[in-house]
């Protein structure tokens, strides 16, 4: 069999597994979008192209990275400023705030996964890791949600089951989920 035969089948074979479309992309090109807020491809990470400010000089955070995508959902679905920047995507989420607490340095209430409460649609999902992962809720039910995400080659959806423990709804996903952030009423 030839290499580029091989190569081939090896590609087609990984897109399908990791449900990667065939298409191409260029680094900043709209991906996908929810609510006219949309999500752009960032290539294979980890890529860096430089920080995104607004023009009132509003830190949006790295092009075309997880939080810059969660902090312009943010700006332009309710015109919320978050007070801090500091920090990677793990750090949105402040252990030391209590379920339903509020969080100060996002100005946003925070809940915890294997809780009594599932989230919403437009709360923001934070994933733990060295450097976390921040996303959007889509849709939520007792059963699943759904969020969207950059900075994830292509895969800009992905659907995370719920399962009901002695403590509450825990969330299972590929990465552990910290719990998420919600406006305040």
């Amino acid at each position: 069999m030839s290499s580029l035969l091989t190569v081939g089948l090896l590609f087609v074979t990984l897109s399908y597994y990791y449900d990667i479309p065939f298409q191409y992309y260029k680094i900043g090109e709209e991906i996908d979008s929810f609510n006219d807020v949309p999500v752009y491809y960032n290539g294979t990470s980890p890529s860096v192209h430089g920080k995104h400010y607004t023009a009132d000089g509003y830190e949006l955070g790295v092009k075309w990275q997880c939080v810059e995508f969660v902090r312009r959902y943010y700006l332009e679905t309710y015109q919320h400023k978050m007070p801090s920047f500091e920090g990677n995507a793990v750090n949105y989420f402040d252990e030391s705030v209590s379920d339903g607490g509020f969080n100060s340095s996002r100005d946003l209430i925070q809940f915890t996964n294997n809780g009594q409460r599932i989230p919403t649609i437009g709360d923001i999902l934070v994933f733990k890791g060295k450097y976390g992962h921040v996303a959007i809720v889509t849709s939520a039910n007792q059963v699943s949600l759904e969020v969207i995400q950059q900075n994830v080659n292509k895969r800009s959806r992905d659907e995370i089951v719920i399962s009901k423990s002695n403590y509450g709804f825990e969330f299972e996903s590929r990465a552990k989920i910290l719990g998420w952030l919600r406006m305040r009423p």
